[in-house]
């Protein structure tokens, strides 16, 4: 379902939440509504009405910011491995297959001369993939013996909005491949948030509570997360 409000068009779906959720998102200023699915329509454009001036401010603050530059893949560019900075080592080769790995303290991509922007970016993101599932490995599982869960599934993926999501009924999460790149207590943050899903499927007080108890300072990360860009290219 889609409002359009002076020739913006919002975003509107109804989740299992207790209470509305408006945010603009970058880079584009997409506006987006979640709300409780009891709520009726025009419930919803009210409460738009009643914030549209935050709306159009933070939009125009997104939309006059510069993009960021995006990524060639190539020598001396820095890239983020949870939270810190490395420099990027391209180290052309005839023969053998592409890599990434560490090394002195730098990331060095052996590839093809002529391989592409883009095979270096997915060359790239493979290696990412790697060091996100062998954190992922340790931590899942310390979190599920903490507070004395049961089994889940998990996978990663590359997500356009969303750090993490949770399947409660399955018992299933996902997790951004971008994760890669924030500091690990964040990625402890968005672990937590998804495990504490299997207990209540909504972001109500009840949700904040328990996320209160298992991760007190829960609130800060999600603020610092909030401020990165998803979906880097």
């Amino acid at each position: 379902m889609t409002i359009r409000i002076d020739n913006i068009e919002v975003e509107v779906a109804r989740k299992l939440i207790r209470s509305i959720r408006l945010t603009v998102k970058p880079p584009d200023g997409r506006v987006q509504l979640s709300i409780p699915f009891y709520l009726p329509e025009r419930e919803a454009k009210a409460f738009l009405l009643s914030r549209w001036e935050w709306v159009c401010r933070n939009r125009d603050r997104i939309l006059s910011t510069p993009p960021p530059k995006q990524p060639e893949y190539v020598s001396g560019e820095e890239h983020l491995l949870f939270g810190r900075r490395y420099t990027l080592h391209v180290v052309p080769v005839n023969s053998g297959a592409n890599s990434v790995y560490m090394e002195d303290g730098k990331i060095i991509m052996r590839c093809r001369p002529k391989t592409s922007r883009e095979n270096r970016r997915d060359l790239l993101r493979g290696w990412y993939r790697e060091q996100l599932q062998e954190v992922l490995n340790g931590m899942v599982e310390q979190w599920l013996e903490r507070l004395g869960e049961g089994p889940v599934s998990w996978r990663i993926r590359q997500m356009r909005s969303e750090w993490g999501s949770c399947t409660a009924r399955k018992r299933h999460l996902m997790f951004n491949l971008e994760l890669a790149r924030v500091p690990m207590e964040c990625v402890e943050y968005v672990v937590v948030h998804e495990l504490t899903h299997l207990a209540v499927q909504n972001h109500g007080p009840a949700f904040q509570a328990l996320m209160t108890q298992r991760l007190p300072n829960w609130k800060m990360l999600r603020k610092q997360l909030n401020k990165r860009i998803l979906n880097v290219s």
